[in-house]
């Protein structure tokens, strides 16, 4: 019995598809209509990977350069979701690319509502498939999109899978609208004899639990379209639930928030306050709104019966929501900047990078060069912490010489083992998994030895942080202990590492026309290192001969100057990769992640 159990709850995904394939397989009706939604939702899927073979990278790369102020986001979004009849997909973009740090909370807000202005086409694609029948043409646009899926030309590709898309798209129309002529039996929305404005927050939530579930707008919106000309509803409750369609989109961002960092959250909830603010306020002035929707559709000529009169219902209310929120997305970044904060994860996880972001090479790799800059940035504290300073000591104009005095770090719990666990081990296996990843999608060696060269750097800092663990107890205890020679020679060490520290955050900001200067610097404290570490041994032997140290101290200081002579090359090497100082040669497979 127990077997039995453990089998079915192993299986369960599995048996429950089975179960509603017989199930739709029994009731035909209600299995053409689920068919016509998968159908639709198929086409969706041909349509936005059919876009992405022309964006060319064009789409992410105009997402970061032409969204500087609120209104141009807002077009933004507004276009690229028309051409690509996928909210969702600029939805999900968007907050990878705010978690990215590519573009700003606000210029994201204002893609994502831009984003809910565009899906606003599909609503007149639907209608207009469902007014005519133009489900002639599914066929035809099917075979030929497969006919030129079949050329090599990853052009025609693209062609092919526009045109099976759309060919999906209508034939998904026309199975819901085949479903719906016999499904009285199975799911009658006539039954919902409510009034007023029960029936208006009914149908909302209708038109909200459909998109939840299908996580498609388009879908939920040719239900509804085909309910109303069947006049299983009518024309107040299909516009109730149209409304509806927003409240329940949001479900979409909000799951893909869910894997990225505290802006990627905040941006979900802007969504979110967005659609059910503009909700709310329609659902309070419902009666005028129908009656401006009504006028519109007079004005263009749009017949009392005309299904398009719901094309204009849904771009008037999105519309509203746009001109409403325009003018406060500033505020409303700031809002939620305050409202949602971190709680202390930010150093740990992954800042920039996200598997969403993969088929977007160019975007991918400066969001992997951001996050190799966010390991070195946690690595840059532990070193400065571990050797007595802080970074505000590191970063300051202070000669290093006149900071030494100060040894308040060394009279803190601080332990560095524990650090690098939780914030170098497992943002660099992050590091590690997603350019692995990403040297899939790409097939360019250039781009490849990139990826590489930011694996090396990645591999570099954290072994540089794992190597200054070792030289913490003794540092700790000769710069705060009694012995002159001892503490002298420790802050030696103290003073090299961060100098090299001081140089490497200088080059975050150094001009391009000094990089030729400060490869040659780092060439220098390269060799400066390596002498040190040739002279480590006679400097030591000096000392004990002096009798200012013993010999068991004189081991540990042999050690440890062998340890941070490590570090400092180890920053010099991640350094020049990470600034494409140095570039890989050949192409070497990457060791696997540290333990």
């Amino acid at each position: 019995m127990l077997r039995f159990y453990t089998i079915i709850r192993h299986y369960s995904l599995t048996i429950a598809i089975l179960g509603v394939i017989y199930g739709l397989a029994v009731n035909e009706q209600l299995g053409k209509l689920c068919a016509g939604v998968a159908i639709l939702l198929f086409g969706m899927l041909f349509l936005s990977d059919g876009f992405k073979v022309f964006s060319g990278g064009v789409v992410e790369k105009t997402l970061t350069n032409s969204t500087k102020t609120s209104l141009r986001s807002i077009i933004f979004g507004t276009i690229v979701t028309t051409l690509m009849q996928s909210s969702s997909l600029v939805s999900v973009l968007s907050i990878s690319f705010v978690s990215a740090g590519l573009i700003s909370l606000v210029q994201g807000i204002g893609v994502i509502f831009g984003a809910n202005l565009g899906n606003t086409t599909g609503s007149w694609l639907i209608a207009g498939a469902s007014s005519i029948n133009i489900s002639s043409l599914a066929l035809p646009l099917i075979v030929g999109g497969l006919l030129f899926n079949f050329q090599k030309s990853s052009s025609y590709k693209g062609v092919g899978k526009i045109l099976a898309g759309l060919g999906f798209f209508f034939l998904g129309v026309f199975y819901i609208k085949l479903g719906f002529e016999g499904f009285k039996d199975v799911m009658d929305f006539s039954q919902y004899k409510l009034e007023g404005y029960r029936a208006i927050v009914g149908f909302i939530f209708i038109g909200a639990l459909i998109t939840a579930v299908i996580q498609s707008s388009h879908a939920t919106l040719a239900i509804i379209i085909t309910a109303y000309t069947q006049s299983q509803i009518g024309y107040t409750d299909a516009l109730a639930a149209t409304l509806g369609t927003s409240v329940g989109g949001v479900v979409t961002a909000l799951v893909a928030s869910f894997s990225t960092n505290i802006n990627g959250k905040r941006l979900a909830v802007a969504n979110c306050i967005f659609n059910f603010v503009t909700v709310l306020l329609i659902v309070v002035f419902f009666s005028y709104f129908v009656q401006i929707n009504n006028a519109i559709s007079d004005i263009i000529g749009l017949g009392a019966d005309s299904i398009l009169r719901l094309a204009v219902w849904h771009t008037l209310f999105n519309f509203f929501g746009v001109v409403l929120f325009i003018m406060f997305i500033p505020r409303i970044a700031e809002f939620l900047t305050t409202l949602i904060k971190g709680h202390g994860t930010q150093d740990t996880a992954p800042l920039f990078i996200s598997d969403a972001l993969l088929p977007y090479k160019d975007t991918a790799i400066h969001a992997l060069e951001n996050e190799v800059k966010h390991l070195y940035d946690n690595a840059f504290a532990i070193i400065a912490h571990t050797t007595g300073f802080s970074r505000t000591d590191i970063r300051s104009d202070t000669p290093i010489k006149e900071l030494l005095a100060k040894r308040e770090w060394f009279r803190r719990e601080f332990d560095v083992s524990e650090f690098y666990n939780t914030q170098i081990k497992s943002l660099f296996n992050a590091i590690m998994d997603f350019s692995t990843k990403l040297q899939t999608f790409v097939q360019d060696p250039e781009y490849i030895k990139r990826i590489v060269a930011l694996q090396i750097a990645s591999r570099k800092i954290a072994e540089a942080t794992k190597n200054i663990s070792f030289l913490q107890k003794n540092m700790r205890k000769n710069a705060l202990g009694s012995n002159v020679a001892l503490q002298e020679a420790y802050d030696e060490i103290r003073l090299d590492l961060a100098n090299l520290l001081r140089f490497i955050d200088y080059i975050k900001h150094a001009p391009k026309e000094k990089l030729s200067d400060v490869k040659i610097t780092l060439k220098q404290q390269k060799k400066f290192f390596k002498r040190q570490d040739k002279e480590a041994f006679v400097v030591v032997q000096s000392l004990i001969y002096q009798k200012s140290i013993s010999t068991a101290e004189g081991t540990s200081l042999l050690n440890d100057l062998a340890f941070s002579h490590s570090v400092a090359k180890e920053l010099i090497v991640a350094a020049n990769y990470i600034y494409g100082l140095s570039t890989i040669r050949t192409i070497k497979k990457m060791q696997p992640p540290l333990h």
